[in-house]
């Protein structure tokens, strides 16, 4: 079922006084995002300034600047006696009979024609490289071993395999090497606590059909993954960034943040995160469920590039640390193997993962047992560890490469992550919104990135952009950072006398 619309009356906004945006700012963009997504409707009236000033602990004057904004926007009229309705907002869609979308639909199509992505190449441009996909080089799938996995299965097992299957967990062949090869990182996992979804975006979902109800509120990194904003909004959700940066996560912010009354999830990328590359040290981790241990709010780890590993050993989960059973790490084998492979997986406790098994047994009964069937076969053969091998060897080539380009190219005043293995690299500039202008530029001369505001949930001017390492070859990726650190010198010869790096 799709989620309802939820009251004006609680659509209240989350302000951080600390924040360098004025608090009467926050408030014109919390209603106008709130207006934007369809949680407040055209005619439907805003909270009373008395109502939100008490909430949010702040002067009704700031409430109403905030207000004067959005009327200025021409997003809503104040009318004595009336209080302040909202005049324009979302474009309804609308089928023939006159009905409308429910919220969720609405919510998810808009997000869907505002997402914002890598610039264009020109047409008469000619592709340098291309660092803007994050799908798996379609050159590398093993066609052949798969195929073979899955005639053998079929032979074997057809009948079985084209019927329905019999437990909404999951195949437990598969799950049990799934147990197996998690074991580094999460030693004490058992089967059980294992629910076998269609890919990682649907993992996601089932958590917040799970945790969530529309209005409350969920953090999220920023920069963070851009198809889990989308997911965020059509649920109805409000949303919370805390900042992620070389040194991790803002604790001090997040400390703030969590004590709110409505956050009830924590959104977490720590290994290879998206788009910056970083990991969370095992520091880092211990001090991350140090913030949360008294608090009952829940977490989800997106752990979809853990098995890319070039360097290092791997660290323990998030959900093995967490001593209150609140956490759940997604993975899928999307990314390791090939995206039509739609095979994921939730590893959570009992309280968390039957009720989630409930969600998805109304959602689509069960995920394709034959392609659970085919997995496990692929594994037993030994293919998915020869293909992972051979990948990480070629991860490891290209991210060196990139390391070694950047070293002697790049100007000063511009840094690259170095992350430990995936897919991904950040690439920042000194400046705000740097980012963005670096992306526009490199794409004139044949270079593909993506921009840094299409990871913030608002499209916030960054400083950065995301290198993908999926479909450039060695050559490319040094011709290619040859092209970016050109654009950076010539932004930072226009930008000299007034920019600092912070």
């Amino acid at each position: 079922m799709f989620a309802k619309p939820v009251s004006v009356a609680h659509i209240l906004p989350e302000l951080d006084p600390t924040g360098a945006t004025a608090l009467s700012e926050q408030v014109a963009r919390f209603y106008a995002r709130a207006i934007e997504d369809g949680r407040v409707l055209v005619g439907e009236r805003l909270p009373p300034i008395r109502e939100v000033a008490n909430a949010c602990s702040v002067t009704r004057a700031t409430v109403q600047e905030g207000y004067r904004r959005l009327a200025d926007l021409g997003l809503v009229e104040g009318t004595v006696g009336r209080g302040t309705i909202v005049l324009a907002g979302r474009d309804t869609v609308a089928d023939p009979k006159g009905r409308t979308l429910s919220p969720y639909a609405e919510a998810a199509l808009r997000r869907t024609r505002s997402m914002r992505g890598a610039p264009s190449l020109p047409a008469a441009q000619k592709l340098v490289a291309n660092f803007a996909e994050l799908a798996p080089d379609d050159t590398r799938f093993p066609i052949g071993e798969w195929r073979e996995a899955m005639d053998s299965v079929l032979k074997t097992r057809g009948q079985e395999l084209l019927g329905y299957g019999h437990s909404t967990l999951g195949l437990r062949e598969l799950r049990e090497l799934l147990v197996e090869r998690s074991h580094d990182s999460d030693p004490e996992l058992l089967a059980d606590s294992l629910l076998v979804t269609a890919g990682a975006q649907q993992a996601l979902d089932l958590v917040l059909r799970t945790v969530c109800s529309p209005g409350d509120t969920v953090v999220v990194t920023t920069p963070s993954y851009h198809h889990m904003h989308g997911l965020l909004r059509a649920h109805g959700l409000q949303v919370v960034q805390v900042p992620f940066g070389p040194d991790g996560l803002d604790h001090a912010q997040l400390q703030r943040v969590l004590s709110r009354p409505s956050v009830r999830l924590c959104y977490l990328m720590p290994t290879f995160h998206n788009p910056t590359g970083r990991s969370l040290n095992l520091v880092q981790r211990q001090q991350l469920i140090a913030t949360l241990a008294d608090t009952d709010v829940a977490v989800v780890e997106d752990e979809y590039q853990h098995s890319l590993r070039c360097r290092g050993d791997a660290l323990p989960t998030l959900r093995s640390m967490d001593a209150r059973g609140l956490t759940v790490t997604v993975s899928t084998v999307s990314k390791d193997l090939f995206p039509a492979l739609r095979i994921g997986w939730v590893a959570g406790s009992e309280q968390l993962l039957q009720p989630m098994a409930a969600v998805k047994r109304f959602m689509d009964l069960e995920t394709s047992p034959l392609l659970q069937a085919a997995l496990a076969e692929f594994m037993r053969r030994g293919g998915y560890d020869r293909h992972l091998a051979s990948l990480r060897v070629e991860l490891q080539q290209r991210h060196s490469a990139l390391q070694a380009a950047c070293a002697e190219h790049l100007p000063e005043g511009c840094r690259i992550t170095d992350p430990d293995g995936g897919f991904v690299a950040w690439l920042e500039m000194p400046g705000a919104g740097q980012g963005d202008q670096l992306a526009e530029l490199a794409v004139e001369r044949g270079v593909r990135v993506v921009p840094g505001r299409a990871f913030d949930l608002d499209g916030a001017a960054s400083p950065g952009v995301r290198l993908s390492l999926t479909r450039s070859s060695v050559d490319q990726i040094h011709q290619g950072v040859r092209v970016l650190a050109d654009c950076a010198r010539e932004l930072l010869a226009v930008h000299a006398p007034a920019q600092t790096f912070l």
